[in-house]
């Protein structure tokens, strides 16, 4: 069970890192995915980067806590950082925005990261 757990949150850490780097370099592009019902235009689309910033930082945590710590640790980790994706969804929600992402894209996620969370904290 360990070794699921790992292997998702290594798939979740690289996911998340990687969305962080393309909000930074493709912040509109990537915006229209989130589910939100528009995206920032102009000097607003400041606001996506700080997105970028937050999932790249989000990744980076992720990966420090995988290579040093044990799979208890990571796995209590992986379950406060489902946070991130618990909180997007409501956001969408609450935005009027597209409950297919945020159902389907932020939701999954974050049950994905809780039954990753559950493998790693039983293993240990």
């Amino acid at each position: 069970m360990a070794t699921a757990g790992v292997t998702i949150a290594t798939l979740a850490g690289l996911a998340i890192l990687t969305i962080g780097v393309l909000y930074l370099l493709a912040p509109r592009p990537m915006a229209a995915s989130f589910g939100l019902p528009s995206v920032p235009e102009g000097r607003d689309v400041a606001w996506l980067r700080l997105k970028g910033v937050r999932d790249l930082a989000t990744g980076v945590v992720a990966f420090t806590v995988l290579f040093t710590a044990p799979a208890a640790t990571l796995g209590w980790t992986v379950a406060a950082f489902t946070i991130v994706p618990i909180g997007d969804a409501v956001t969408v929600l609450r935005a009027d925005g597209r409950r297919s992402a945020a159902y389907g894209i932020h939701g999954a996620t974050a049950v994905l990261m809780l039954i990753a969370a559950g493998f790693l904290v039983s293993a240990a």
